[in-house]
């Protein structure tokens, strides 16, 4: 693993936290046991996922009255 690619998944698991870290534990178990992935790409996608929502529902209302206000 390269050291972006280790920085891109602790980013990733960090998001995990709290009933989120639940939730993807509780996820990336069987979808581990289903697909050819481990449970820590699992929980990473996961995080990575969370990650990128929440900066969309923080960053798309500016980005929208802006656009409004051309």
């Amino acid at each position: 693993m390269t050291d972006r690619q280790g920085t891109v998944a602790a980013l990733g698991e960090s998001t995990l936290t709290g009933w989120r870290g639940a939730v993807g534990n509780a996820v990336a178990k069987p979808v581990a046991k289903r697909t050819r992935f481990t449970e820590e790409q699992i929980r990473v996608a996961l995080g990575l996922a969370l990650l990128a929502y929440g900066l969309y529902r923080v960053l798309w209302p500016p980005i929208r009255a802006l656009m409004r206000s051309r």
